[in-house]
C-alpha cells in the first residue's frame, strides 16, 4: 500500500515538474522508471528520519536519476548537506536550479549553501564541447550529460574528468583553493570511425613474420646458473653418503648387538670392549647421518635456486620437448639407534 501511495505522490511531483523533459529534450521516464524512483524515493525518507543521510541522499539521487524532480533532487540535496558534505549539496544545488530555476523550496536553499560554498569551497565551471558526464576525485557528479556544469570541490589538488561514448576520456588536474573560482573545458576525442583509423574490408594486410624454428637463431644466451649434472652429481653422493649410513646403523645394532653388550658386559661398566665398540660404531653413524643430511640439503639448494634447467638455450628459439626438465624433489632423512635396537632410513626425488 505504501508503495502504491509513493507512486502516486512522486507521479503528481513529476507531473508538476514535467517542464525538466521538455528542456533536457529527454523522454519522459517509463513506468518502470517510475516504479524505482518511487520506491528510492521512499528508502530515502526512511533514511533521512534515521538520520542515516548519506544512504538518504544515495536514494533521492537514484530516485531523481530514473524519475528527474525538483522534489527528490532538493531532498538530496538537504540529506548531502546534513551529512556534512557542503561540497555536493551545493553542486547538486547549482544543479536543481539550473533545472527548476523558479522552485521556490531550491531558491530558499541557495543563499545559506552558497555563502557557506564561497567561503570554504572552490567553484569550478566546467563547459564540454559535446555533452558528458563527470567524475570529480573520483566521484561521479550527479545528473545527465550536460555541456555546462558548475561543481564546488574542497581545497586541494584533484582530477576533474569527462566522459563520452565510445569509452572516450579525458582528464585535467585542479588545484583548488578556499573562496576561489576557475574553469576547464573539454573537447571529445575523435571516435575511431570518424578519425579513419578503421579499416576497408578489402585492403590488404600484410602478415607477421614468423619465426623458423629450423634455421639458426645465433649464439644461444649465456646462462648464470649451474648446469644440471652438478645437481644430479650432488643427488648421487647424497644416495651413496644414505647407503653408507644405512649400513653403519645395521653394523652398530648387529655387531656386536645389544644383547652380547648386555652379556659380557655385565658388571664391568662402560669400559668393557664390547660397549666402547658398539658406542664408537654409534658415533660414527650420527657423523654419517650428518654428512647426508648436508649432501641433501646442498642437493636441494641447487635444484631450487642455483641449477640452469632451461639448459642455456636461446630463449626465443622454441622450446622442443626433451629440453623441458622438471626440477626434480630430493629429500633423504636415514635415523639409526644403538639403544632402540632399530634402524630407518627414508627418502624421495
Amino acid at each position: 500500500m505504501r508503495t502504491v501511495l509513493s507512486l502516486s505522490v512522486l507521479a503528481l511531483v513529476l507531473g508538476t515538474s514535467g517542464v525538466v523533459y521538455a528542456q533536457a529534450g529527454a523522454a519522459e521516464p517509463t513506468p518502470a522508471q517510475v516504479k524505482t524512483a518511487a520506491e528510492a524515493f521512499d528508502k530515502g525518507r526512511e533514511a533521512y528520519k534515521a538520520e542515516e543521510y548519506v544512504d538518504a541522499a544515495e536514494q533521492f539521487e537514484k530516485a531523481d536519476n530514473n524519475a528527474p524532480s525538483s522534489a527528490a533532487i532538493e531532498l538530496a540535496v538537504r540529506a548531502r548537506d546534513k551529512a556534512g558534505e557542503l561540497d555536493r549539496a551545493a553542486t547538486l544545488l547549482s544543479l536543481a536550479l539550473k533545472r527548476h530555476p523558479d522552485d521556490e523550496n531550491l531558491q530558499k536553499l541557495w543563499p545559506d549553501i552558497l555563502k557557506r560554498a564561497t567561503e570554504k569551497l572552490f567553484e569550478l565551471n566546467v563547459t564540454c564541447d559535446q555533452p558528458c558526464d563527470l567524475t570529480v576525485g573520483g566521484k561521479i557528479a550527479h545528473g545527465a550529460p550536460d555541456t555546462q556544469r558548475t561543481i564546488y570541490v574542497a581545497p586541494g589538488a584533484l582530477t576533474v574528468r569527462a566522459g563520452w561514448s565510445d569509452n572516450r576520456s579525458d582528464s585535467k588536474q585542479v588545484q583548488a583553493e578556499a573562496g576561489g573560482k576557475g574553469e576547464v573545458s573539454f573537447v571529445a576525442p575523435a571516435t575511431a570511425a570518424s578519425s579513419g583509423m578503421s579499416k576497408e574490408p578489402d585492403e590488404p594486410v600484410t602478415p607477421e613474420p614468423t619465426v623458423d624454428p629450423t634455421k639458426d637463431q645465433g649464439p644461444a644466451k649465456k646462462s648464470g646458473g649451474l648446469p644440471p649434472a652438478v645437481f644430479f652429481t650432488a643427488a648421487g653422493l647424497t644416495v651413496v653418503a644414505g647407503g653408507i649410513t644405512v649400513w653403519s646403523g645395521i653394523d652398530t645394532v648387529n655387531n656386536p648387538g645389544a644383547d652380547a653388550v648386555k652379556t659380557k658386559c655385565a658388571g664391568q661398566g662402560e669400559s668393557c670392549p664390547e660397549y666402547q665398540e658398539g658406542l664408537s660404531k654409534q658415533k660414527r653413524t650420527n657423523v654419517l647421518i650428518a654428512v647426508t643430511g648436508g649432501l641433501a640439503a646442498v642437493s636441494i639448494v641447487i635444484a631450487a635456486v642455483a641449477t640452469d634447467w632451461g639448459g642455456g638455450k636461446n630463449s626465443d628459439a622454441a622450446p622442443t620437448t626433451s629440453a623441458k626438465l622438471k626440477r626434480p624433489s630430493f629429500d633423504v632423512a636415514p635415523w639409526a639407534s644403538l639403544e632402540g635396537g632399530g634402524l630407518q632410513a627414508f627418502g624421495r626425488f
